[in-house]
């Protein structure tokens, strides 16, 4: 055994008392045991001085700071990648000062990784670069992030960045202004900072909207309201493919309480309004158009997809508000008269006249021009999808859609012939046609209501497959009404068969 002689000081003994009662008062045995101690510590930390930053590093975190999981952590840096943080949240990190001394900046920053854990060294090479080595790339780039708006205070900029595996440089410039350095900081470090803000103090806008871009494959097009304005009042319709363009939904068969926040959203991110206020079944449309055709068009627009889903409203216009109101009766009656329509085994002129009457009662003859096919379309529907449901009807096709259309003219009474010309054209043909003539005289409104019948009915059982082409009508002077309907997406057949329609 090798003996050495060495000096020791009151306050050295001091610090070894606990290792001294430990062994006896043996100070060579605790010496040997401070020995292997500092051993075990080189090893893991490759010298006394990494052990030494790192135990400081860890009480402090413990005392000061959450501890987060590594997968955490690393996931937080890249989520906020492109943003910056505050500028006070800077300052809390590093005290300011009134002048830049770039070498003992560094020093100040480099005692902050070590306070924080942060295994990354920063150093400055002069002129103008900042070298920072080691740890990841993201946790660089939050140093990075810091040394920068630390910087902006006394209005030094960026001139450019650049990141490789295991290094990451920066090359500061001086700017004329505070405002000057910041938009560095941007340009540079937080690319999405603005965006990223606004989601967060808007998200059910930004969310929907980003959606609704997603639902399009990115073919939306945007143009100020002023334009927008413009274009509806030139004569543009009232159009319904809104509702599935934002929200990737059919335009059908939706929960009223689930309904009416949708078009709230649609119509408020779209800018199309300015706000939808919500109160029950009661909506409150608040807009800043003043053309009439298209204030017109807006309200006929949200009426529509209302009125697609089975609900019925009627619109108020006072000043820059509309104002629809839910006709529950409505939708009740057109119910009760399918119901009836379902289970009747003989004529129906008699339920149809009475609903005519029903109309008349609670709207205006004007409006019922309006909203009497919508209304047809909806009876149309259901008419069809009850037929389905009582004769068991799972696959739609051109024979199945004869075959039920026939039966419900039966029960409403008219002469009619459907034929099926091939897989993908049927003609048909009303010859008499009794419910449209009400007390003898021909009756514009069922007219529309029957013709409303029957596009309902296409359009649920082909899902929107199909186009109704109309040759004839009695409403416009003709002996008969006669129609083809023909599938969009057409069916196999031979060559040599074509029709003109």
């Amino acid at each position: 055994m090798e003996r050495r002689n060495i000096t020791l000081e009151k306050k050295h003994i001091e610090i070894l008392s606990p290792l001294l009662e430990k062994h006896e008062g043996n100070i060579s045995a605790s010496i040997r045991e401070i020995i292997d101690f500092a051993d075990l510590m080189i090893k893991n930390h490759g010298s006394l001085e990494n052990a030494i930053t790192d135990s400081l590093s860890s009480e402090r975190i413990e005392n000061q700071r959450v501890l987060v999981d590594q997968m955490v952590w690393q996931w937080l840096l890249e989520t906020s990648r492109d943003m910056l943080p505050a500028i006070e949240v800077v300052d809390s990190l590093i005290e300011p000062v009134d002048e830049l001394d770039h070498f003992r900046f560094v020093e100040r920053v480099n005692e902050l990784c070590i306070r924080l854990g942060w295994k990354t060294k920063i150093h400055f090479t002069p002129p103008k670069t900042y070298l920072l080595t080691g740890s990841s790339e993201n946790q660089r780039i939050l140093i990075s992030k810091i040394i920068c708006l630390y910087f902006v205070n006394h209005c030094v900029g960026i001139e450019h960045i650049s990141n490789t595996y295991s290094k990451t440089r920066i090359d500061i410039i001086s700017r004329s202004s505070e405002s000057e350095a910041y938009q560095d900081c941007i340009k540079y470090l937080g690319s999405l900072n603005m965006s990223i803000n606004e989601i967060m103090h808007n998200p059910g806008f930004w969310n929907s909207l980003i959606n609704t871009h997603i639902n399009t494959d990115y073919h939306m097009v945007t143009i100020h309201r002023k334009d927008y304005e413009r274009l509806i009042s030139a004569g543009v319709g009232a159009d319904t493919d809104i509702f599935s363009v934002y929200t990737g939904l059919p335009c059908r068969e939706i929960n009223l309480q689930r309904l009416l926040p949708i078009v709230k959203s649609i119509f408020e991110t779209s800018r199309i309004v300015d706000k939808i206020e919500v109160d029950r079944d009661i909506l409150r449309i608040f807009h800043s158009y003043t053309n009439p055709d298209a204030i017109e068009n807006i309200t006929r627009t949200i009426l529509n997809i209302l009125e697609l889903n089975g609900y019925h409203y009627e619109a108020i216009q006072v000043s820059s508000i509309i104002i629809l109101q839910h006709k529950a009766e409505i939708e009740g009656r057109i119910t009760e008269l399918v119901n009836n329509l379902v289970k009747a085994k003989g004529g129906f002129n008699h339920e149809m006249l009475t609903f005519l009457i029903f109309l008349d009662g609670i709207k205006e003859k004007t409006e019922i021009n309006s909203t009497v096919e919508k209304l047809g379309e909806r009876m149309g529907e259901q008419i069809i999808k009850e037929y389905g449901k009582q004769f068991k009807v799972k696959d739609w096709d051109m024979e199945t859609f004869k075959e039920a259309f026939s039966n419900i003219d039966c029960k409403l009474g008219r002469e009619s012939m459907l034929e099926l010309i091939d897989p993908n054209v049927m003609h048909y043909v009303v010859s008499r046609c009794q419910i449209v003539h009400r007390q003898g005289k021909f009756n514009k409104h069922l007219c529309n209501l029957t013709h409303g019948l029957l596009m309902g009915a296409v359009d649920f059982v082909f899902k929107g497959g199909a186009t109704i082409k109309p040759k004839q009508k009695i409403g416009e002077g003709d002996s008969l009404c006669e129609f083809y309907i023909v599938l969009k997406k057409r069916l196999r057949m031979p060559a040599d068969k074509s029709y003109d329609l």
